[in-house]
């Protein structure tokens, strides 16, 4: 949990929002960010070759990402 402080004005409006919205503070806290700016995408774990690989290339591409 952390604390965040605000103006009044800016906490006021966040609790008519909320309460407008049916949510609760923290709800439409992560709304409102998600909305402006959501959450990146993985970057680890995943690989995208654009056409399908054999089990000899997944090794290849996988043997250069461990190791190194």
């Amino acid at each position: 949990m952390t604390t965040i402080k605000v103006p009044k004005a800016v906490r006021d409006r966040l609790h008519r929002l909320a309460a407008a919205d049916g949510l609760t503070l923290a709800q439409e806290i992560e709304k409102l960010i998600d909305q402006h700016a959501p959450p990146p995408k993985p970057t680890v774990g995943g690989f995208r070759s654009g056409r399908p690989l054999s089990a000899e290339e997944i090794d290849a591409e996988l043997a250069e990402g461990f190791g190194a």
